[in-house]
């Protein structure tokens, strides 16, 4: 039955490309707003960059969204292998995540540069009190994304795995650092020193959507080096018939 998933996932080796796209795209998008360097520090830099901020999370709204239909549609295509399982926990998690993704990139894109440049400028009135609470809730609601987000993940990677199309070392390499990941995400923000700095990478969505396109570099790596050894199959019969 393994043999069996295995020839069925390699037929369709070009269902991946297409597949993987979804993750490769992502990074592309996020690398045009990578010149724009980290988020402004202060609430008056951030309402003199709103357009700019509020470009940089849609297009990481929308760097999610590609994503989470990538794992959707490799869902699919593992819905009759042993890996099934696995993909079906990181299908049900991703789908949970996406709108909490989308809900946490608005509140940065949208209601927080709404809010500075409301309040950030001379003679402004005073803050509200429960934008405190609202920044409370978003914590959590930040913590639980991103720790779904990386748990999806895994899952999918432990479900290619399972059909053959990763190695060992590959799939506990990506599983270390999603869980890894999953953890710093965790930690509180009292924290002080490098373990400050790991928490803030690990949920920076750069970071977070960085396992799904390795994950695509890899399956489009192996695409690529299947089809060149199908490619030289008949070049080497000609030359042993010589």
């Amino acid at each position: 039955m393994m043999t069996i998933a295995t020839d069925q996932l390699t037929n369709k080796d070009h269902v991946f490309t297409n597949i993987t796209w979804f993750f490769i795209i992502p990074w592309m998008l996020i690398a045009i707003f990578g010149g724009m360097g980290p988020p402004p520090e202060t609430p008056a830099a951030w309402a003199n960059l709103a357009l700019e901020q509020i470009v940089r999370y849609s297009i990481l709204i929308i760097s999610g969204t590609m994503v989470t239909i990538g794992f959707l549609r490799l869902n699919a295509l593992l819905a009759n292998t042993p890996g099934k399982t696995l993909a079906g926990y990181g299908t049900i998690m991703i789908s949970v995540a996406l709108p909490l993704f989308i809900a946490n990139m608005a509140y940065w894109g949208y209601f927080l540069t709404h809010v500075f440049s409301t309040y950030s400028v001379p003679g402004a009135p005073a803050k509200p009190g429960w934008l405190k609470t609202v920044s409370e809730v978003f914590l959590v609601i930040r913590m639980i994304e991103v720790l779904l987000i990386y748990l999806s993940t895994a899952a999918f990677i432990l479900a290619l795995r399972i059909v053959n199309h990763l190695s060992k070392p590959s799939t506990y390499v990506y599983v270390f650092f999603c869980c890894l990941g999953a953890f710093l995400n965790l930690l509180p923000n009292s924290i002080k020193g490098p373990l400050a700095i790991a928490n803030y990478l690990s949920y920076i969505p750069a970071f977070t959507l960085l396992m799904p396109y390795l994950l695509a570099v890899n399956l489009n790596r192996k695409y690529i080096k299947n089809n060149r050894l199908i490619w030289l199959q008949p070049l080497k019969a000609n030359n042993h018939l010589n």
